[in-house]
């Protein structure tokens, strides 16, 4: 299992996000840590290049990088797409 690290700016998305929204980035991001070597990553370009993008209901992201050997999720943004990018 990976630990996970929410930057300030994160948790500051998350306190922006409906409770329901919430809800769903938290499940998320909890199977994400169980599942991260598993699961395949959307690798994103441009400005975000490094960083991979996890969808969360249709239109919210979050916004993250992994390590494999220190085994930690960083997530760096959270929000609707429209903003994110």
């Amino acid at each position: 299992m990976y630990t996970l690290e929410i930057s300030a700016d994160a948790r500051a998305d998350l306190g922006r996000l409906s409770p329901t929204i919430r809800t769903r980035v938290y499940t998320k991001l909890t199977l994400l840590q169980e599942t991260c070597d598993n699961r395949p990553h959307k690798a994103l370009q441009g400005r975000h290049k490094g960083k991979f993008s996890l969808r969360v209901a249709k239109h919210y992201r979050i916004i993250y990088t992994f390590n494999k050997q220190t085994r930690k999720i960083s997530v760096s943004r959270i929000g609707h797409r429209s903003k994110i990018y």
